[in-house]
């Protein structure tokens, strides 16, 4: 994962609000490993503005396809905003 400058850029978090990782959970199955973390944004008056899911899953396999993803909600948990990207390791047939 990234550090808690540039997750604060990604997010696009307000110079006056907070951002704390609450948990991070990393795991392999299915030839997988999956990392996610959950954040949560206050305002000055430390009241809760929103949550933030940020993942990344990569295959431990050819062709080591790789998903890294966010996603936006409300204090009351409606979803409001997700980016979700997918890549492959250039050559992925090379490297083996």
């Amino acid at each position: 994962m990234n550090s808690i400058e540039a997750i604060i850029h990604r997010f696009d978090i307000n110079p006056t609000h907070s951002l704390m990782q609450q948990n991070r959970q990393q795991l392999e199955r299915s030839g997988k490993h999956y990392d996610t973390c959950w954040y949560v944004e206050k305002n000055a008056a430390q009241e809760i503005v929103a949550r933030y899911r940020s993942w990344t899953n990569q295959a431990l396999q050819p062709p080591f396809r790789s998903q890294i993803g966010w996603e936006r909600y409300s204090p009351s948990g409606t979803l409001l905003e997700r980016e979700v990207r997918y890549a492959e390791l250039p050559n992925a047939d090379q490297l083996h």
